[in-house]
């Protein structure tokens, strides 16, 4: 077991150091996290746990909103485990909602997207949704290949913890969010995250684009 975690370790490793000559594609990087069928987790948080990969710094951690940092860019993730424990409908992106990049994700029972739009100032912004939760940042060419595989390590290693899921829903403590979590928002890839990244979003502030990068 442990000899097959780290055979999978070496292969991110070389993926992300440039050592294959894959280059920028976004699909062996897809299928090389998620051909593997091991769950590693490093981290715990609200009712769920995950792994974070060691060149990866957790910038916050508010319960369902945590902050990344990765090559000089903030990764955003949000994990929804009301939808996740009643196994609420999502509605899903296509791919002509994405100008640059489209894979759809289904593992293990666990469905999803990657969706990435090239922007007017030549960055670009990907969501990448799977297993009710989701992962949005803005990158250069240049480094999306090493953020994109890291996000990819992050949401897939997403575990979640029923009975402390049942018990925080019994008492009451997740009504303040029990809101829909609708996946076709935004609504365009100026990444308004609405309702999505609470922790950074003022309550009486309905639509926010990212934090610029420092």
């Amino acid at each position: 077991m442990h000899k097959k975690k780290l055979i999978f370790l070496v292969v991110i490793a070389l993926l992300l150091c440039g050592c294959t000559k894959i280059g920028n594609d976004l699909d062996v990087i897809v299928n090389t996290v998620f051909t593997d069928n091991k769950t590693v987790v490093n981290t715990a948080s609200t009712n769920y746990e995950l792994y974070i990969p060691t060149n990866v710094k957790q910038e916050s951690d508010s319960e369902y909103n945590q902050k990344f940092k990765i090559a000089d860019r903030y990764v955003y993730l949000y994990v929804d485990t009301i939808s996740y424990y009643y196994k609420n409908s999502l509605n899903y992106k296509g791919e002509d909602n994405y100008n640059y990049y489209f894979k759809k994700l289904n593992y293990n029972g666990k469905d999803g997207y990657v969706g990435i739009d090239k922007m007017d100032d030549g960055l670009y912004f990907t969501e990448i949704v799977y297993n009710y939760s989701k992962i949005e940042f803005y990158s250069d060419y240049e480094n999306l290949p090493t953020i994109f595989a890291n996000s990819l390590i992050i949401i897939k290693s997403i575990k979640y913890n029923d009975n402390l899921i049942k018990m925080a829903l019994d008492s009451g403590y997740n009504d303040s969010r029990e809101v829909k979590y609708q996946l076709d928002s935004p609504k365009d890839s100026e990444s308004k995250f609405s309702d999505f990244l609470q922790e950074y979003v003022p309550e009486e502030t309905e639509e926010v684009t990212l934090p610029e990068e420092e």
